[in-house]
């Protein structure tokens, strides 16, 4: 066994003061780093968001053509409870559910299957919701050509009916070129989100191919949406 000096003992670890001052130094680099931290993430739970979106729909349009049955895309702007398949409820809000529509529905099948949300809270970066004005001036009324249930079921809501041959059925749909000249002002497109009112992105579907692109995280000051 190793022989400890008589003068060492009393002096192994750290001593109170110590102890203090190194509380002190971690809890002012914790004050310091934390709202850099915070500015480095604001916007990337927007551009999480935008790149998932476009996953979605890639996702929906697969199940439609795999299928060869309509499905529909409903946006969700306030939290609630959805019902599925399997009687368990499923919370959603801000986002987006697909429902498969099987229109020759008999017995115990339904007519409006749920297949899959995505949802926008608890992103990496903050919370993302859809843009207020976006909110304000959505087209929520029927879609022609989307099964009358469908209507029936989601009215009040903007949705996005998917055909079988992948072909999207879009409420006024606005022309997303503008996207790419990399303009900020003056955009109009089909969705747009925002997280906090200070950032948006702005997301165009295209109703023939399915594509779906997005512009990159804008400033509030540097474009004229409301």
């Amino acid at each position: 066994m190793k022989h400890i000096p008589k003068s060492r003992i009393g002096k192994l670890g750290f001593t109170l003061m110590e102890l203090l001052v190194v509380i002190a130094l971690v809890a002012i680099l914790v004050t310091v780093m934390v709202p850099v931290v915070l500015k480095a993430m604001k916007g990337k739970g927007l551009s999480m968001i935008g790149n998932n979106i476009a996953g979605f729909v890639a996702f929906s349009r697969t199940e439609a053509m795999n299928t060869r049955q309509t499905h529909v895309i409903v946006f969700y702007v306030d939290r609630q409870s959805l019902s599925t398949d399997s009687g368990l409820p499923l919370d959603i809000g801000p986002g987006m559910a697909l429902y498969r529509i099987n229109p020759n529905a008999t017995g115990d099948d339904k007519t409006i299957n749920y297949v899959k949300q995505l949802d926008f809270t608890g992103t990496i970066g903050g919370d993302v919701n859809f843009a207020d004005a976006w909110q304000r001036e959505a087209q929520t009324g029927p879609i022609l050509g989307l099964h009358e249930s469908a209507n029936k079921e989601f009215a009040g809501k903007y949705k996005i009916a998917i055909l079988p041959d992948g072909r999207l059925l879009i409420p006024e749909d606005k022309p997303g070129y503008v996207l790419d000249e990399g303009k900020t002002k003056g955009i109009k497109t089909d969705l747009i989100l925002t997280d906090d009112g200070e950032r948006y992105v702005f997301i165009d579907f295209n109703s023939a191919t399915g594509a779906v692109k997005r512009s990159k995280v804008v400033n509030r000051e540097d474009t004229d949406w409301p």
